[in-house]
């Protein structure tokens, strides 16, 4: 559980340190952040590692943070697109 929660915190520090969050759900980022240290933990879990190794802890929190950041990257970019093609359309260009 220790772990889902710190998957949680790392989503949410990568949500409000990223430029763009306005452009983006406030509980995305988290969200995924949190399903993937959950997903990754139980990975790792079934995979033999036990909870004691610093192993399981280290990748739970890499994996969790880095796709976090890169769904972030992603989304930020993919809206950015999105709205400017509406506003492009919008104003008749």
């Amino acid at each position: 559980m220790f772990a889902v929660f710190a998957a949680l915190a790392i989503g949410l520090s990568v949500r409000y340190s990223m430029a763009g969050r306005d452009r983006v759900g406030a509980a995305m980022i988290p969200t995924i952040a949190t399903a993937t240290g959950a997903a990754v933990w139980a990975a790792g879990s079934w995979a033999g590692l036990a909870s004691t190794e610093p192993w399981i802890w280290l990748i739970t929190f890499v994996v969790s943070g880095v796709v976090a950041f890169v769904v972030n990257l992603r989304l930020v970019r993919a809206r950015i697109a999105a709205d400017n093609e509406m506003f492009g359309k919008i104003a008749g260009r």
